[in-house]
């Protein structure tokens, strides 16, 4: 799916039609590169197809993993790892402060919320123990971990926080996957005004 413009013009986006990944897949179209975006709208559930994603990442230099199903986010890393961890790749990540213990929110007693944030919790983990593998290795995973973001999840919710723009994170994810040098973790918060 990605050979159409080659490794380094081709990004391949999981969950890009809306927020997030929808600013990421605009970005880079204005960039002139070839985006592949893949969700359940058009024939990719990453909870049921996640061999059908990675084989359709093969030759995308960028992958951007941001669509949120449960740990689907952590087992298509790990296949995508699996596959490809010697091929030059750069894979980012969207996790989210709510995986850290610093941004939390405790005071949210939702059964939902508490999943979302162990599951985010548990990927930040694993990709702190890959990076030390991928040292020595051609591919580079990197942690794009905004705060509240403001998209149809988080309607009505932290009214009182100032809250990224999707195109602000989006920002992060270029800055992370056109740089020279690795960076392990870019927590993204907006400044109280």
């Amino acid at each position: 799916m990605c050979m159409s413009q080659g490794r380094t013009n081709s990004i391949a986006i999981i969950g890009h039609t809306r927020g997030i990944g929808k600013a990421i897949a605009d970005l880079y179209r204005n960039k002139g590169y070839d985006v592949i975006g893949m969700s359940r709208s058009n024939g990719y559930d990453m909870t049921k197809e996640q061999e059908k994603i990675v084989d359709a990442v093969q030759d995308c230099g960028f992958v951007v993993i941001n669509a949120y199903a449960g740990k689907s986010q952590l087992n298509l890393l790990k296949n995508i790892y699996g596959r490809y961890h010697d091929d030059k790749k750069k894979i980012a990540v969207i996790t989210s402060t709510s995986g850290t213990p610093e941004g939390k929110d405790e005071d949210f007693d939702d059964m939902d919320y508490k999943q979302y944030c162990n599951d985010k919790e548990e990927l930040i983990r694993y990709i702190k123990q890959l990076q030390q593998d991928l040292l020595y290795r051609k591919m580079s995973v990197y942690d794009v971990c905004p705060d509240v973001v403001d998209t149809n999840m988080t309607k009505g919710l932290w009214t009182t926080l100032p809250k990224l723009s999707p195109k602000e994170v989006a920002k992060a994810v270029s800055y992370c996957l056109e740089s020279t040098f690795n960076i392990n973790m870019i927590v993204i918060q907006k400044n109280a005004r």
